[in-house]
């Protein structure tokens, strides 16, 4: 059944048979579900589904919930249900009288010696419970400086049933949990990366208590992209003379070739950026994607711009590649397989500016100068936390502003 819910996928994106896909199509496959569910599954889990990486046995039930929903189901066992047929319902067969009767006469004996047999005082009692928001106390604190940084969950959750599962979620991501003890009021856990999170204090599947945990940067932060724990960069690796690079001798001595493997790298400025947010704002960056030979030759990259709640992700790749990419904001998915997304093909071979500017309820993105795409912005505005850059395989950035009518806010130093 598991099979047949991954033909379900395949059939519902249109691009094909999952063993031809490329690393760039689980990587939308797993933004359009984030899109669909508010739930993610990474990178490495859909391979494992599909059978493109190390395959998991029986995957969890979380993850088939998750591919469930995608798919417009309530959860797994909604799927499954919905895909029986008319043949798996037994046909009538007809019985001759007299063997129902003596059915019948069985049936009525076995009814009334249960009858005679039942213990009212024994019958089980269905106690519901519900939870309230007030019955819970649910706080955090971080420890360090810097990444990796560990937080300290403070909680009360008494007022949970003796029997229930109690977990904290340390964001959107539902196999980040981890489970707690009833009678214990402390419980840590370690973010790998900086950002913008809402961990959840989850009783028997329902969120109960959530906010939010955010986990700045020292300046810039270099990261070397793998699926479970990030290599850190030196400052000295990263910035220099008035820009941000990440090149391919630093690669280099981590051993890495980008030719050979997909490998992605990261830039990082989380702060508290003041009283700038996402109804009124100027941001541009001048980057540069420099490695040629990349193993997708397409020279991706990808610019975000974090907001509390949420960020917009632009994307950016050499044009014969602009069907692979997505626009993410404001809680819309634009995809390039069934959007016109050509304005962001670009020539790398020099630095690309791009330019994002936010004003009247309007979002307008322009690519070197040209407006390449227009959409509406949050009704309610959100503050602006942070901007990461990303690149398929090695990157610079030359100018990095953040602005609003009022005031310079960030400009990446001299």
């Amino acid at each position: 059944m598991v099979e047949h819910l991954v033909s379900c996928i395949e059939a519902k994106l249109g691009w094909g048979n999952g063993k031809n896909w490329s690393n760039s199509d689980f990587e939308t496959l797993s933004e359009q579900i984030f899109e669909a569910t508010k739930k993610r599954l990474s990178v490495t889990t859909l391979k494992r589904i599909w059978g493109r990486a190390e395959r998991i046995a029986n995957p969890s039930a979380a993850t088939l919930n998750i591919l469930s929903q995608f798919m417009g189901h309530a959860d797994w066992r909604d799927f499954v249900n919905s895909q029986k047929s008319d043949t798996d319902t037994p046909a009538f067969i007809q019985i001759p009288w007299q063997k129902i009767l003596a059915i019948i006469g069985v049936l009525t004996i076995g009814v009334a010696l249960l009858a005679l047999n039942w213990d009212n005082d024994k019958q089980p009692i269905i106690k519901e419970v519900t939870y309230h928001k007030a019955d819970f106390e649910f706080k955090s604190r971080t420890i360090a400086k810097g990444l990796p940084n560990s937080v300290v969950f403070d909680y009360d959750v008494s007022a949970a049933a003796d029997d229930a599962k109690i977990e904290i979620q340390q964001s959107w991501d539902t196999s980040k949990r981890i489970t707690i003890n009833r009678n214990d009021s402390v419980a840590t856990c370690i973010y790998r990366r900086p950002g913008f999170f809402n961990a959840k204090l989850v009783v028997d599947g329902t969120i109960v208590e959530a906010h939010d945990v955010f986990i700045p940067t020292q300046g810039w932060l270099g990261l070397i992209e793998r699926d479970s724990i990030p290599l850190y960069l030196d400052n000295e690796n990263v910035e220099r003379k008035g820009e941000l690079s990440i090149s391919s001798n630093v690669l280099s001595d981590y051993g890495l070739d980008p030719k050979v493997e997909n490998t992605s790298v990261s830039l990082y400025q989380m702060q508290d950026f003041g009283a700038i947010d996402t109804s009124e704002f100027i941001f541009s960056v001048r980057l540069q994607n420099t490695f040629e030979k990349s193993a997708t030759g397409c020279r991706r990259a990808q610019v975000y711009l974090i907001y509390e709640g949420g960020a917009i992700g632009i994307p950016l790749s050499n044009k014969g590649c602009v069907a692979t990419l997505n626009i993410m904001a404001f809680g819309q998915f634009i995809d390039g397989k069934k959007t016109d997304l050509s304005a962001f093909g670009v020539d790398f071979s020099d630095s690309v500016q791009l330019q994002l500017l936010s004003k009247d309820g309007e979002l307008q993105i322009f690519v070197n100068d040209h407006l390449a795409y227009q959409m509406q912005v949050l009704e309610t505005p959100a503050k602006i936390r942070g901007i990461s850059l990303h690149f398929e395989g090695t990157g610079r950035v030359e100018q990095v502003e953040l602005s609003n009518t009022k005031n310079l806010v960030y400009q990446l130093s001299e």
